[in-house]
């Protein structure tokens, strides 16, 4: 006798889809493509589960995000599961199940702190606890001289990365910490160190549970004491023997070891409980916390078992044109699903100025026009937004930024346009006391510079310099002073030489000088390096600062016109705020949206590159491409185009 089928209303499932939903499987890994209505195809799982008669209370639906969650429960609406049974099923991230779980283990107590400015107070103290360790054997490593507010978002990053991957736990054993397992695990000896005194106070030498927990805390201790098994009964009368019958796992590539470990013993305790894990290995990307493509292949064949898989592979999101680019692309099948039709234009430049200039006025041209909405511009490293951003002002373009900062507002831009006010001693460019507060915020940053003064000894330095600043920043004529007598005068013996160098060609005023020295001179990746600790900024700070230097000598006249001209945009700027249909984003903020009209520029060699590799560029550009609906441009150089573009087949090849 066959199953009875689940007939969703609203939509007409693909071939694919209902195979999905009707395939009886102990492991089901769905292999999907971008835009191929992967939370839909879970969701007609789910239903079909809840028809066959199961209980809403033994599925278990795990996601990466908690929008993801509502995309679900959103879904499971729209095919007509009725709204008792979507309120009853457990769907949760995986944070959210490791929290609830922990919550039943361990009883209440644990704060659970949900912002920046809650955690500020318990890393800060890590930083010094660290560096004041008396017996550290590696003392020139924690030789940085940035203030610990400057480090607090970087470090936060790379915990969130060696928690999800679990890599200190997993290299430590009988070994301490050292700059070599640094270095293995990708990151600097400062943060390992660090994280161990953040660890050591979250922890609060409670034994049952911690004083405080923040994102991605609660899946990393369900993990890491189902590693060492920590206070969890086996069997029947583990707090993981939920008595399922489905385990579903939505946007699976977004795996990591910390997650994958709470699956494996979900599976391991509900031995019962089919398992369907829907995902797109070729979106994995470095930004999240330690997922990898692994986990939906060898990893799962090793430690759980030979799945089978099906795919998933006609998009709902674009149409014929673009999904033959991205399946050639990521050398796999795609299909277009309906019949909307996607544009895919080549935009080619023989110079990034000319290209900044050409994507300008598209934005102008979409700003025009009705049919399309928004017009995101996908890039691939900060520094890249630069040109198009001075392009956009000049012609008075409103815009947004999403996963990076406008790059007036960059910290290492404020450095140089405050040591050029300086030289010039002409503020007037920065009107605004905000704006005067955050370049000297910059220079004390970059400058390892500190506050000495007698008035503020009695308070802690982040107490001081806040004061000192707001006190300089509120006449114009304040920040003359302040520079000479708090930034350069306390400058690190490392900074100092540098800024001076730079100065001397800021003063001299020569755009010849400046273009073949100023670089050197200033050495922004040095200064970087002495005040952050994750290499992307470091890397980021010297691209800023020398795509900053390109667009002062396209000014073609001096310094002095060049960083005029940089001030005025700036006042556009703050007059264009607002709403906007365009947007300029990093691909990370983008994955898992998408627009009606993608641009993605700088496609041309060499450009398109980053630290971690090809295989990780060309995901990048694959999730990029995935996002638009019904336009997508991409920008080159005819000369030297990516060799991704010809991959794709969107040019001949030699």
């Amino acid at each position: 006798m066959s199953d009875p089928i689940f007939v969703p209303a609203g939509i007409r499932p693909s071939d694919e889809q209902q195979t999905i939903q009707t395939t009886r499987a102990r492991h089901l890994l769905i292999e999907a493509n971008a835009g191929a209505a992967k939370t839909t195809t879970l969701a007609l799982r789910i239903a079909q589960a809840l028809h066959r008669g199961a209980s809403p209370q033994m599925i278990l639906a795990l996601t990466y995000t908690a929008p993801a969650v509502q995309a679900l429960q959103a879904q499971l609406r729209l095919i007509g599961v009725p709204a008792a049974q979507i309120a009853a099923l457990r769907i949760h991230t995986f944070e959210s199940f490791s929290a609830e779980l922990l919550l039943a283990l361990e009883g209440p107590g644990a704060l659970q702190l949900a912002s920046l400015e809650q955690i500020r107070p318990y890393l800060l103290r890590a930083i010094e606890r660290a560096q004041s360790w008396p017996d550290e054997r590696y003392p020139e490593e924690m030789a940085v001289t940035a203030s610990s507010e400057a480090l607090v978002e970087g470090l936060l990053q790379s915990f969130a990365v060696l928690k999800g991957g679990l890599g200190v736990e997993q290299r430590l054993g009988d070994v301490g910490l050292s700059p070599e397992m640094a270095e293995e695990l990708g990151c600097d000896y400062f943060t390992l160190r660090v994280r161990g005194a953040f660890e050591a106070i979250r922890r609060g030498g409670h034994p049952d549970h911690p004083a405080f927990r923040f994102d991605g805390d609660a899946c990393y201790d369900l993990a890491r004491a189902l590693l060492a098994e920590e206070g969890l009964a086996t069997g029947e009368h583990s707090p993981l023997a939920l008595g399922l019958a489905l385990i579903v796992v939505d946007e699976m590539h977004d795996t990591n070891r910390a997650m994958f470990t709470v699956l494996k013993a979900l599976l391991q305790h509900n031995s019962r409980a089919a398992f369907v894990g829907v995902g797109d290995r070729d979106q994995v990307i470095h930004s999240q916390a330690g997922a990898e493509a692994g986990f939906m292949r060898e990893h799962f064949e090793q430690e759980i078992g030979q799945p089978m898989r099906l795919p998933l592979t006609a998009s709902h999101r674009f149409g014929a044109t673009l999904a033959q680019a991205a399946g050639l692309l990521a050398c796999k099948p795609y299909l277009a699903a309906g019949l909307r039709a996607t544009e895919i234009c080549l935009l080619p430049a023989d110079s990034h100025r000319l290209q900044a200039q050409l994507i300008a006025r598209i934005a102008q041209e979409h700003l025009a026009q009705s049919g399309l909405q928004d017009l995101r511009l996908l890039l691939r490293r900060p520094s890249q937004s630069v040109l198009i951003e001075r392009e956009l002002l000049k012609l008075g373009i409103a815009y947004d930024a999403q996963g990076l900062r406008p790059f007036l507002q960059r910290r290492e831009v404020l450095l140089v346009r405050g040591l050029q006010a300086f030289c010039s001693n002409d503020f007037s460019g920065f009107p605004d006391k905000a704006q005067r507060a955050q370049v000297l915020e910059a220079m004390m940053l970059f400058c390892g510079a500190w506050i000495d003064s007698t008035e503020l000894r009695h308070v802690d330095a982040v107490t001081a310099q806040r004061r000192a600043i707001e006190e300089a920043a509120s006449p114009v004529d304040g920040m003359h002073d302040f520079i000479a007598n708090q930034v350069l005068r306390t400058a690190s013996d490392f900074a100092r030489p540098r800024l001076h160098a730079a100065m001397e060609l800021l003063r001299a005023g020569g755009l010849s000088t400046f273009a073949r020295g100023f670089m050197q001179a200033l050495d922004p990746a040095g200064l970087a390096r002495a005040v952050l600790v994750r290499r992307e900024d470091i890397t980021q700070v010297r691209d800023n600062i020398a795509q900053l230097v390109q667009v002062v000598l396209a000014e073609d006249t001096s310094v002095a016109d060049g960083f005029q001209m940089l001030h005025a945009l700036a006042l556009v700027q703050s007059r264009v705020r607002g709403k906007s249909r365009v947007t300029l984003s990093s691909i990370e903020a983008a994955k898992g949206l998408e627009f009606d009209h993608v641009l993605i520029p700088h496609l041309s060699r060499g450009e398109f590159v980053g630290e971690a590799g090809a295989a990780e560029s060309r995901n990048l550009l694959y999730v990029a491409m995935t996002r638009a609906r019904q336009r997508l441009t991409l920008a080159f150089n005819p000369q030297a185009p990516s060799r991704f573009l010809l991959d794709a087949g969107l040019l001949p090849g030699p």
